[in-house]
């Protein structure tokens, strides 16, 4: 296990290449940490699940083995290794996080959104970004949008700032929102990236939801 402690080396190749496998072969895009705690791919292929272990090995991670000699610079951030792997390539920091083109070319403002936006494509399931709330004369006076709107009119919304009081406090509103006017909301969290398929499960094609 690696860890980054500011020095470069022939690990750094090693990470660069691990990050790129990764976002080719498993997520379809760069990989956030909490995607990297459950294996994505199809165990009954033995050789691809090998690789992406493999892969995770070779990440650095805090509080993994020393493997560097005197520091050269400061320690990259997880973001900061994405873009050194050229994975951020159309990235721009934001106070919401990097925001970035998903593959079907939609605007996400963070790397999380960027993850559920890529999965509802990849899935095949029809996604509209940035629907309209409707108004409410004292829930949604600024015009309060959702990340998502589904074919049948669900709403989705990926929590990535909780811990913020004014965006919890928003989040509080939208899902007041929701249910006063009989609208269905999906919410996910960091946590629900590896388990996505549950969490959309009744949106998947029924050949694929099992």
């Amino acid at each position: 296990m690696l860890r980054d402690t500011g020095a470069d080396g022939a690990w750094t190749e090693a990470i660069v290449y691990a990050l790129r496998r990764l976002a080719e072969i498993e997520f379809s895009g760069p990989p956030s940490l909490a995607q990297l705690d459950r294996v994505c791919v199809p165990f009954e292929d033995s050789d691809l699940v090998d690789e992406v272990m493999l892969c995770r090995f070779l990440v650095p991670r805090t509080g993994s083995a020393l493997l560097s000699a005197r520091p050269s610079r400061p320690a990259r951030t997880w973001t900061e290794w994405l873009g050194h792997a050229g994975l951020l390539t159309d990235g721009v920091r934001t106070s919401m996080g990097t925001a970035t083109t998903a593959t079907d070319g939609h605007l996400c403002r963070s790397l999380f959104e960027r993850h559920v936006d890529d999965f509802l494509h990849h899935w095949g399931v029809a996604h509209e970004p940035e629907p309209a709330y409707p108004r409410h004369q004292e829930l949604n006076t600024t015009g309060l949008r959702a990340d998502w709107r589904l074919a049948d009119g669900t709403f989705v919304e990926a929590l990535g700032l909780m811990a913020k009081e004014a965006y919890a406090a928003k989040v509080a509103r939208k899902r007041e929102l929701a249910r006063n006017h009989g609208l269905r909301l999906v919410t996910v969290t960091a946590e629900d990236l590896g388990r996505l398929p549950e969490v959309f499960a009744d949106w998947l094609p029924e050949d694929s939801a099992g």
